[in-house]
């Protein structure tokens, strides 16, 4: 039987409006790192938990497929560490970042502190994992069901009309968080979505065989027209990036693949190292990626991971975010819940802590985008970089999200990067 097949009886509770009883405590929209992980603490702490999901598991998904240092760390304490290395997870003890002038700097998450390394894992195995750990805590699943709109009573948030299989089905509950990504029908249907005006950059994604100089790390390559990713994943795999100007894939004379294809190719390193590697696969694309809600909560919902916020792929945010989010959000809607108020006021809390905990590394992964859209700026601080060795390292154990992002947004760490 197919673990995500298991349903749970349900019962009946209360929205806050009190004008309709729930078929659940908490209805979760999307089955990505963020649901899945939110909807497993939440019926691990005794709620009655729905999770919908448009995609039929496993799938693929255009992404980095890169899970930071602190981000693995969040894998262990979920209780998937070991599933995730069983699947084949590589080990990634840095990412060497090449500048568009040759200038090199690693970031060594292990000489930061030894023991850290990033993870590459395909979303096909990672998204399948968690979404096999929420069924195991109790989260009734429903694959193929897509949202429709979310239900409201005066404003207030008390559920989803969702088609699943070819029925259209209102299901109520008491909080629905979006954790649907980058285009969440959750934000559309709540008029959260806030264009950013940059960075403007869209992402191409591929698997390829056979890459070579990889080893035990990651690479990422900045070039003029954009930048590329390369990052090791199970099975003799790597997932090979290619980020570019959003304009430019769009006003593209050719293909897209010619486009991705022509696109590695003008960046030197890259195309040696994919010299004889077979792509394995299409090409899967998002874009433009920056994306933010202008509320990440409200009266009877709240939003994780790429649904709330997500600025771009170089330093690796994305899935760290969402388990992060997820280990943010399930204590404060739990206790909502459990004080039957769910609204805005209620669920503030998770606001504050989103703020104290992504601000300031926000502010580094701006600074980062400024390197490199700046190809002068780029080459000269991946210069200081890696010479200035301790400044490496603390800025590897910020991007990594295991030493304090202050570190490096420090007036010192600034002077001393930034001077000759």
């Amino acid at each position: 039987m197919n673990p995500l097949s298991r349903t749970r009886a349900s019962g009946a509770s209360h929205s806050a409006p009190r004008t309709a009883s729930s078929d659940y405590e908490v209805i979760v929209v999307g089955g990505g790192p963020g649901g899945s992980a939110t909807a497993t603490l939440l019926a691990e702490a005794g709620h009655r938990v729905l999770l919908l999901d448009k995609a039929s598991f496993p799938r693929h998904k255009a992404c980095s497929e890169y899970v930071n240092p602190d981000g693995a760390r969040l894998l262990r304490e979920l209780g998937v560490g070991d599933e995730v290395l069983d699947a084949g997870a590589h080990r990634m003890e840095a990412m060497l970042v090449h500048a568009p002038g040759g200038k090199r700097f690693l970031a060594d998450f292990a000489g930061s502190e030894p023991g850290r390394a990033a993870l590459g894992l395909s979303r096909y195995k990672l998204d399948h994992l968690l979404l096999q750990r929420a069924v195991a805590a109790g989260v009734e699943v429903r694959q193929r069901a897509h949202v429709r709109d979310v239900l409201r009573d005066r404003g207030w948030v008390v559920g989803v009309e969702a088609t699943v299989g070819s029925v259209r089905q209102t299901i109520r509950a008491r909080l629905v968080v979006g954790a649907d990504g980058h285009h969440s029908a959750v934000t559309r249907c709540l008029g959260l979505d806030a264009t950013m005006r940059w960075p403007r950059r869209t992402g191409l994604v591929a698997h390829y065989r056979r890459v070579t100089g990889l080893d035990d790390r990651g690479e990422m390559h900045v070039a003029r027209h954009g930048y590329a990713g390369l990052a090791p994943l199970e099975d003799g795999l790597t997932d090979v990036a290619l980020v570019a100007d959003a304009a430019a894939v769009a006003a593209r004379d050719g293909t897209l693949e010619h486009f991705f294809e022509e696109g590695l190719a003008r960046i030197p390193e890259v195309e040696t190292k994919l010299s004889g590697a077979e792509r394995v696969g299409g090409i899967r694309g998002i874009g433009p990626m920056a994306h933010r809600a202008r509320r990440v909560a409200g009266d009877g919902f709240l939003l994780v991971g790429d649904a709330a916020s997500f600025l771009d792929p170089f330093t690796g945010e994305g899935i760290y975010e969402a388990l992060r989010g997820a280990r943010l959000a399930a204590p404060v809607a739990s206790a909502a819940l459990r004080a039957g108020d769910t609204s805005a006021r209620a669920l503030a809390p998770y606001r504050v802590a989103r703020r104290r905990a992504f601000t300031a590394k926000r502010q580094v992964c701006w600074i980062v985008q400024l390197f490199v859209h700046s190809p002068i700026l780029m080459d000269y601080v991946t210069d200081r970089l890696d010479r200035r060795t301790d400044l490496g390292r603390t800025l590897a154990g910020v991007l990594g999200d295991f030493r304090p992002a202050q570190q490096a947004l420090s007036p010192a760490f600034l002077a001393r990067l930034l001077r000759p």
